[in-house]
């Protein structure tokens, strides 16, 4: 509970309003202990109300690894959900190909779900076309907004789906450690893309929590510092 609180302290002070807590939770575990999972959380958040900053809005979620397709009983239980809309947030094994993670997706779309899929620049065996073509399915995709500053393979894959217009969310994806949504927000600002980050730190997130469509961010040209284009090159040329 420290710990809880004292990230929610520095979110509050990075202008944050509202959180939405994702516990970790297997698509293959909902069968068997989903409801006892969505009682302890319930009973946790509960306790977190009562410690929480004024002014912060907690909102009930989970994030739910797809290591097989949504149970069809989940899909109509809104309670698994980002605060009882329409959006499962939903994660796959970096190593997951694609294909089969494409057709998980289109299962869930089929069944009214609208994917938000967490940290796509994480699997690097996808490609950016293959991540539009879960866009044009009807999936979201929701980047992690420190990964977004990171000369990496991870953080190139991140800045290339806000690049393209692909990205609809950032996220802070804390783990109780100092991550926050306001790196990666005033990064992309910084970077000549204002209009950006506002989609991706507050309207779509805003939408939602409000179970209402999110809007395609345009696609947003990053003027990248010099000094962030000489180590993106030596780190091409060395992986080269």
């Amino acid at each position: 509970m420290t710990q809880s609180v004292g990230v929610l302290r520095q979110f509050v002070a990075h202008g944050v309003t509202d959180v939405v807590l994702t516990p970790h939770l297997r698509a293959s575990d909902i069968g068997r202990r989903g409801e006892d999972m969505i009682e302890r959380r319930d009973l946790l958040l509960k306790e977190l109300f009562r410690e929480a900053p004024q002014g912060l809005k907690l909102h009930p979620g989970f994030e739910i690894m797809l290591d097989e397709p949504l149970p069809e009983y989940a899909v109509r239980d809104r309670r698994y959900a980002i605060a009882g809309s329409r959006y499962y947030l939903v994660e796959f094994s970096p190593s997951l190909g694609p294909s089969p993670a494409g057709g998980v997706l289109q299962r869930a779309i089929a069944d009214g779900v609208t994917p938000l899929v967490a940290h796509p620049e994480r699997y690097h065996i996808c490609q950016a076309r293959d991540f539009a073509a879960w866009c044009e399915a009807g999936a979201v995709l929701q980047v992690d907004a420190t990964t977004l500053t990171r000369s990496t393979s991870r953080g190139t894959m991140a800045r290339r789906l806000v690049v393209e217009g692909l990205a609809t969310v950032m996220a802070a994806d804390n783990h109780g450690d100092g991550r926050s949504m306001l790196l990666g927000k005033t990064y992309v600002e910084d970077r000549g893309g204002k209009e950006a980050a506002h989609w991706l730190s507050t309207a779509n997130p805003r939408a939602i929590l409000a179970d209402q469509p999110t809007t395609r961010v345009p696609p947003t040209a990053l003027r990248m510092h010099v000094g962030e284009r000489v180590r993106g090159w030596i780190r091409a040329v060395a992986e080269g």
